[in-house]
């Protein structure tokens, strides 16, 4: 692991308890969060998406295990 010394950021005082309640330190949250954004940034497009499941859809109804991948897709891309 590499630390970036003499770095340091400004938080609204309301997103301290929040930070506060996450059950992780800090530090391997935004990690978690900077993984998955570059993680989304390689997936397909919405657009490619739509398409893939529209594919999917006129197939067969989409497994357990298919709906979850697709739930996890969602989830990365979203924007918050």
């Amino acid at each position: 692991m590499r630390t970036v010394p003499h770095k340091t950021i400004s938080l609204p005082d309301d997103v301290v308890p929040i930070i506060a309640e996450l059950g992780v330190p800090f530090s391997t949250w935004v990690a978690d969060q900077l993984r998955r954004h570059a993680a989304s940034r390689s997936a397909l497009s919405f657009a490619q998406q739509m398409l893939v499941d529209a594919e999917r859809a006129a197939a067969a109804p989409p497994t357990v295990e298919e709906s979850l991948a697709a739930l996890e897709l969602m989830d990365r891309s979203a924007p918050w």
